[in-house]
């Protein structure tokens, strides 16, 4: 018997992860208030609240997301008013992100919401089971080869 006909699709961790993140996909898009932002754009405001104002490169490293399509999400929510860029004064290579007043009360109105995805995501766990995935999921995400 060869390999590929013991391969089921449906058992492959790829697989897997790809469709427990469609199913949290769809329980942000739903849960969160403001329609137009995406979980990316809510992971680098979050990140920005956080740092209070950073390099680029910093919110890149700290969200896991790579420097062009962060640099794309960064002009989106200054487009619409949620943060601001600086030229760094030391470096002027360097940008400087921070949040603007509205991009703030954004912020701090969504967290509440954005806790609440994350429990409807793990909604179908028990709390043992709930701890084990995010161990995994932690060790999984930053495991480097």
């Amino acid at each position: 018997m060869s390999q590929d006909a013991d391969y089921e699709l449906c058992n492959q961790i790829g697989h897997l992860l790809r469709r427990a993140y469609q199913r949290h996909t769809i329980i942000f898009q739903r849960e969160i208030p403001d329609d137009r932002l995406t979980s990316a754009q809510f992971a680098t405001m979050v990140t920005v609240h956080r740092l209070k104002k950073a390099p680029l490169v910093q919110i890149s490293v700290a969200t896991g997301i790579d420097h062009a399509t962060l640099r794309d999400i960064v002009m989106r929510l200054r487009k619409r008013g949620l943060l601001s860029i600086v030229q760094d004064r030391n470096d002027r290579r360097q940008r400087i992100v921070s949040l603007t007043g509205e991009g703030l009360a954004l912020v701090e109105s969504t967290i509440p919401s954005a806790a609440d995805v994350t429990a409807r995501t793990l909604a179908p766990l028990d709390e043992c089971e709930r701890i084990a995935a995010l161990h995994i999921l932690k060790k999984l995400a930053f495991f480097e080869d």
